[in-house]
């Protein structure tokens, strides 16, 4: 007997439920084998290095660590976090935190470490990725089949290859390379199963509650992944209800009345699930959004990160015989490789059209779907070839709607928090989404042309083709890169601060660093920079951020050293491998040579050097106030912030031998409202100045606290006040 024989006799053997229980768990074995094939080295490495490029892996590298921090640690919430931009803190709503990643792998990063962790959910976000599209597109190729006895046809292999196109496809691929956040679209398919079989068993009559609840549950782990998924997912969702819709109304008009409580109960429930598990994080997020803009992107930023047609037919940027020349080819030339590596794959995209020509009507929901997210991944304007930077408008604000009517202006306008989502080409996922069921269709209505080996023979020229066409291995792995000094730092006695230079730019590196040394950081990488840290609101930090001053006119190096002080900050490393030339090594090694003259260096080797700080005497300074003050810009040729929304305050540091504030002034030219000067509980207005004023106000007015005064300006109108410069006049 042949060992096809044996198996069949054994399979035959076997209870029905146990029978589908080995099937399925040989496709989560399959999706995990090939996994660990198309990561390769990783497995050779999984307790020593990261797959990605070093860059924003460490970011997400430490989200599993603060999460761990916090729920084991701290017994606290891992939103909010006193370790990065301390003294102050920061909000981490609007952070990529996808805690469900750390949840998940907790018990691994307990008895394993970290590496393991990250590469733990590496590995289980592929292996689900395939199963759950394995799942949705069994059910729908059962769909009217007569049950499970259509396994038969080629159901279980069409299901297979559909999920190595979602869960191999470029698009995941390429966010291996760092973004964690990105790589969990295993929720996905799951959520579209439920949400679907909801549907139609509440047409038919049955029982639907269950896949409701259940689509609710996904749309919630989709949640604490990435905000991303359920942006696309609600734009799914309603694009479900308008094809049923559709489809009742050409059918039968009249029945359309009766259709829409029946189409709409399973998605209502799901929302309903979503809103009550999540409404601790959502509430403050609607919150904060509604009160703060900082969260929402320039609208250049919409340009440079969407895609192009091109970027989807091109063959994959990413595949090992193709780079790097690849990353040069057709499509968006700005945007990081990791965002415009969303190529469908030719052999994805046959079976796709084998699909739209066969099944008809089954395939309208996916088809439509595909070319909807293609069109919205495009962005603002609609590009064919190259995005170049002379395709992104110059004069475009904070917060402004893209111009234009294409289907992403469109619904950007609409939708308030699309606005916080900055990288459109991301919907390509969900383009990649509906050519896998798409292609699982096609090659559904193949396999039920033959039969035998000429089944297995198909099948397994479409996986072939489609790994062939996605292969990236090796794939580049990241070490930890962790200079000796900070284990040092580990050693060291007390909890004091880390200021880690350069820091006028994002550097997920010094996170990484904190996971060993574990030490507050003055400065940090964050999704969204938050302008209520002392980052932005202190001297000396000020001027390291920018590179340059802003509008406190206080001496960043004789201040420096008080400064440090004031924020707890007892190290300073400057970290010459992170230094680049030009402006910013220039400041950034003067302003800290001119802060530690005279100071011994605690480490130094030829990558980093520390200095601790040695407090002496006081000096004075400002500190802008946390809320109300608008971003530092160039008005004329000056630089200035706005005041706007309510009270502007600033406070005085050390204001003894200080006897008034030197605040130089502008208001609108058209303000017909004067601006308003508080101390303490007196108030006074100041005269309207479109060319500029200076003036002095008392700082004895006001009550001091621990040597401190404060003071604040409020503008009479939106947009009437200027603040161009404040400075401190001593006695």
């Amino acid at each position: 007997m042949t060992r096809r024989g044996r198996n069949f006799r054994i399979a035959r053997s076997l209870p029905e439920g146990d029978a589908k229980g080995l099937v399925h768990l040989a496709v989560l074995l399959g999706y995990l084998a090939l996994t660990l094939v198309m990561t390769w080295p990783l497995v050779a490495n999984l307790g020593a290095a990261i797959p990605g490029d070093g860059f924003d892996g460490w970011q997400n590298y430490w989200n599993l660590w603060w999460l761990k921090t916090a729920l084991v640690d701290r017994l606290a919430t891992p939103f909010f976090t006193d370790l990065l931009y301390y003294p102050t803190g920061v909000g981490l709503y609007f952070h990529t935190l996808n805690p469900i990643n750390g949840l998940m792998t907790l018990p691994v990063q307990l008895s394993g470490g970290l590496i393991l962790a990250y590469n733990a959910v590496v590995l289980i976000s592929w292996t689900l990725s395939g199963y759950g599209m394995f799942l949705l597109c069994l059910w729908l190729l059962g769909r009217g089949d007569g049950a499970e006895s259509s396994a038969g046809t080629g159901r279980r292999a069409a299901a297979f290859v559909a999920g190595l196109i979602y869960t191999f496809a470029p698009f995941h691929m390429a966010h291996l390379l760092g973004h964690m956040q990105v790589m969990g679209v295993q929720w996905i398919p799951f959520y579209a199963l439920f949400l679907l079989r909801g549907v139609e068993e509440r047409r038919a009559g049955r029982a639907w509650l269950r896949d409701g609840l259940l689509a609710g549950l996904f749309l919630t782990l989709a949640g604490l992944t990435d905000w991303y998924f359920v942006l696309y997912l609600f734009l799914f969702t309603g694009l479900v209800l308008l094809v049923y819709l559709i489809a009742t109304a050409v059918k039968k008009p009249s029945g359309l009345a009766g259709a829409l409580p029946a189409v709409l109960a399973p998605p209502v429930v799901a929302g309903a699930v979503f809103a009550v598990l999540l409404s601790p994080i959502l509430i403050p997020m609607v919150k904060e959004a509604m009160q703060y803009s900082f969260m929402v992107r320039p609208v250049s930023d919409l340009y440079i990160l969407s895609a192009s047609l091109a970027d989807f037919l091109i063959p994959n940027r990413l595949h090992t015989l193709f780079r790097p020349e690849s990353f040069a080819w057709p499509g968006n030339q700005i945007a990081p490789v990791s965002e415009r590596s969303i190529a469908i794959g030719y052999a994805p995209l046959a079976l796709a059209a084998i699909a739209l020509a066969r099944r008809g009507k089954r395939a309208m929901l996916w088809a439509a779907g595909a070319i909807f997210f293609l069109l919205l991944a495009m962005g603002p304007a609609l590009h064919a070839g190259n995005i170049t930077m002379a395709e992104v408008p110059a004069d475009l604000s904070l917060g402004a709607d893209a111009p234009g009517w294409t289907p992403f202006a469109a619904l950007n306008r609409w939708i308030p928090f699309m606005r916080i989502s900055r990288s459109v080409s991301r919907y390509a996922l969900m383009v990649q989404f509906g050519v896998a069921v798409l292609a699982g269709m096609g090659l559904h209505t193949l396999l039920q042309k033959v039969h035998g080996r000429g089944r297995a023979g198909i099948t397994a020229a479409a996986a072939l083709l489609v790994l062939g066409e996605y292969w990236t291995a090796p794939y580049p792995l990241s070490p930890p890169d962790t200079p000796a000094l900070y284990t040092q730092l580990a050693q060291e006695p007390g909890q004091g601060a880390v200021l880690n230079l350069p820091m006028n730019y994002d550097r997920p590196g010094y996170l990484l660093y904190q996971t060993v040394h574990q030490r507050p950081l003055t400065v940090a990488y964050i999704s969204r920079d938050d302008p209520r840290t002392m980052t932005e609101r202190a001297p000396f930090l000020q001027h390291l951020r920018h590179l340059g001053p802003d509008i406190l006119s206080v001496d960043p190096a004789g201040a420096g050293m008080t400064v440090l002080a004031d924020l707890g900050v007892e190290f300073v490393v400057l970290d010459r491998y992170k230094m680049p030339g030009g402006e910013e090594r220039a400041v950034t090694e003067a302003l800290a040579e001119a802060v530690f003259a005279g100071h011994v260096p605690v480490y130094a080797d030829e990558r980093v050097t520390a200095y601790r700080v040695a407090p002496g005497d006081a000096q004075p300074y400002i500190v802008l106030g946390a809320e109300n003050w608008g971003p530092l810009e160039e008005r004329g040729e000056a630089l200035a912030r706005a005041v706007s929304g309510g009270p502007a305050c600033f406070t005085v540091r050390h204001a003894d031998g200080v006897s008034a504030a030197a605040i130089r002034y502008r208001t609108a030219p058209d303000a017909e409202a004067e601006p308003v000067t508080r101390c303490g509980v007196d108030s006074a207005r100041l005269p309207l100045a479109p060319q500029g004023k200076l003036v002095e106000l008392d700082i004895t007015c006001g009550p001091r606290h621990d040597d401190a005064v404060e003071l604040c300006l409020e503008a009479g109108a939106p947009g009437s006040l200027w603040v161009e410069q404040i400075g401190l006049i001593e006695q």
